[in-house]
């Protein structure tokens, strides 16, 4: 257990999740959680974080600014890494325009798989902790309709098979984060479990179906802040 938590430097890898970016309904934007985010509940506790996190980021593009970070030095004891997201979109306006068509995701899940892999490799061999983050779950049919807007959705679905189809292929990732965490040995945050442990899970998501809401960063903070207070470092 971390005795003097003010004492302890964090480095935060993700994405929109993280970040603390939701849909705000009433402007019809996205925006940032300012204190009410996941991660603001760990400056709470004392803890000295640095917050890489960005809205849309996915695992290739985070694997090279964290090279480049530890180039320069990074002065940290543990990293939390928090990716999936993104790398299991896909381009929609070329599916909708092309369902016949095969199309591949952001970043295929083998190559996922890879660049976690390698910065968890990264992190250790500066000796930080990598921390690994599951997936918050998806409402497919909520974003369904949110990634439909203004294309031929009939195309889409046509491609898709079904519409659950996108939570299970975002099932994948969660599993993918969830295997490595086990085969490397690294810590893991699971931050998918409580919601799912909610009667409706799909209050705590945004109208777009794929960002936690406020009450969703709610229950993200509550499991990263115990983690953290039990976190031997």
């Amino acid at each position: 257990m971390i005795e003097t938590l003010s004492k302890i430097k964090i480095d935060i890898w993700g994405d929109s999740v993280l970040k603390g970016v939701i849909y705000d309904k009433d402007r019809g934007r996205y925006t940032r959680l300012r204190e009410d985010n996941a991660v603001y509940g760990l400056k709470n506790l004392g803890l000295d974080i640095r917050n890489n996190s960005h809205f849309g980021l996915t695992a290739p593009k985070a694997r090279e600014m964290m090279a480049r970070a530890l180039e320069k030095g990074i002065d940290c004891q543990a990293a939390i890494i928090e990716f999936g997201g993104n790398d299991c979109d896909y381009n929609w306006k070329e599916v909708s325009e092309d369902p016949e068509k095969e199309h591949e995701c952001h970043t295929p899940l083998e190559r996922f798989r890879q660049c976690i892999t390698d910065m968890v490799g990264m992190l250790r061999k500066r000796n930080i902790r990598p921390v690994l983050v599951n997936l918050p779950p998806i409402d497919p049919e909520r974003y369904f309709k949110w990634i439909t807007r203004g294309l031929n959705a009939g195309n889409i679905l046509r491609w898709l098979g079904d519409v659950h189809r996108i939570y299970r292929h975002h099932e994948c990732y969660n599993l993918c984060i969830m295997s490595l965490a086990g085969s490397l040995g690294c810590d893991l945050m699971d931050i998918r479990q409580p919601f799912l442990m909610q009667k409706d899970y799909t209050q705590f998501l945004c109208e777009d179906g794929i960002h936690p809401n406020q009450r969703g960063h709610a229950l993200i903070q509550s499991v990263m802040s115990d983690f953290m207070k039990n976190m031997a470092i």
